[in-house]
């Protein structure tokens, strides 16, 4: 959260240059989410999520650094680890837990990024007010460190249980690595590509508020208000999540994926008319970040229903290239458009989102009708 105001106050660039910086990264993430599904489906959950949880050891280096190239190497890094881990990270939750309890289990999973993002923000403010960038960068290198030893020696390694496995892993190195032809095959399902515009939409909104609500509130109160403003957001997005999870596990996920579409769309032209207010600023920041965890909290349990078993870690791959790609465009996009106005990336991003609330009512309409 606090890359962007880094790159304004010590690197002395623009909101832009963030955003260029980070472009590639992130869409190097979604390159290696589809070669991370394919190897989770075909070698294995746990190694796949390893691989995935060495770029969180290297990515607090950015904050010790003002070499172009160190920041570039980083997070090029950072992002195709990023790939990896989500792929083998969902797939692992969506093969260890019976589809009753996944919706509970997915909130629980996805408190790694909020709680643990939530607290990290607030250290962050903190030690960054009371000492610089590096102290907190440091930090956070060896306290993930210790978390990737941990799941090495403790996270216990699922059996295989797809008989194409050992087929898979006779089909020669590309094959086995890009499966170019699964992804295909799952990008021609109607379902599929409903979830893929689930996954682009939102997360442009996603993208432009990661890169602009820092940006806005340390503008108007400080980096310290800004860490706490990212846990106290994240805090509740955790609190968000929980509840929908269990409410998926009861009323299914279709009706919560439209409900939290809804509001977030709401949020988003709340922020872009009322951008100029500390209070608006957090209030609808807050809100947006519950709602938007909320719709996630969807995600896993539509990939399990829209794909075979031997598909997850495909499926996981496939959306999560989507993700990247909605991020992406946020992030950049937002970039270049806050020189014309503040209100210009919020309205873009209300409309994208427009879209995906009519795909999720598309969902949860046609799901109804036909149980009726």
């Amino acid at each position: 959260m606090l890359f962007p105001v880094y790159a304004e106050r010590v690197l002395k660039e623009t909101a832009l240059f963030a955003a260029l910086l980070r472009a590639l990264p992130i869409g190097l993430g979604g390159v290696s989410a589809l070669i991370g599904g394919t190897l989770s489906d075909r070698f294995g959950r746990k190694p796949t999520l390893l691989i995935g949880m060495t770029g969180a050891v290297v990515v607090g280096g950015l904050f010790t650094t003002q070499t172009p190239l160190f920041l570039w190497g980083i997070l090029c890094y950072e992002g195709i680890a990023s790939g990896f881990k989500t792929a083998g990270g969902q797939s692992y939750l969506i093969s260890a837990v019976p589809p009753s309890r996944l919706g509970w289990a997915t909130a629980l999973y996805f408190i790694n990024m909020t709680v643990g993002s939530a607290i990290g923000s607030a250290i962050a403010g903190e030690v960054i007010d009371r000492t610089d960038y590096s102290v907190f960068g440091t930090g956070a290198v060896i306290l993930a460190g210790v978390l990737f030893v941990g799941a090495c020696l403790f996270l216990p390694r699922l059996t295989q249980q797809q008989s194409s496995d050992s087929h898979g892993k006779r089909d020669g190195i590309w094959k086995s690595t890009l499966n170019v032809g699964a992804y295909l095959n799952l990008s021609r399902r109607h379902e599929m590509r409903m979830l893929i515009g689930l996954r682009v939409f939102p997360t442009y909104y996603w993208g432009s508020v990661n890169l602009l609500m820092p940006i806005l509130i340390e503008r108007i109160a400080g980096v310290k208000a800004t860490g706490y403003y990212g846990a106290i957001s994240l805090l509740f997005a955790f609190g968000c999540q929980l509840t929908v999870g269990r409410i998926c596990d009861v009323v299914g996920h279709r009706a919560p994926a439209f409900v939290s579409n809804t509001i977030v769309t709401l949020l988003a032209f709340g922020v872009a008319f009322f951008h100029d207010s500390l209070v608006a600023l957090e209030v609808f920041g807050i809100l947006g970040a519950g709602a938007a965890w909320s719709l996630s909290t969807t995600i896993p349990r539509f990939i399990n229903e829209f794909t075979e078993p031997h598909e997850k870690g495909h499926g996981v791959g496939l959306t999560h290239l989507a993700w990247s790609t909605g991020f992406l465009l946020g992030y950049v996009a937002s970039g270049f458009l806050i020189n014309i106005s503040v209100h210009v990336p919020f309205i873009v991003a209300g409309i994208f989102l427009i879209f995906s609330t009519g795909i999720a009512y598309r969902l949860w309409y046609t799901n109804t009708k036909g149980t009726n």
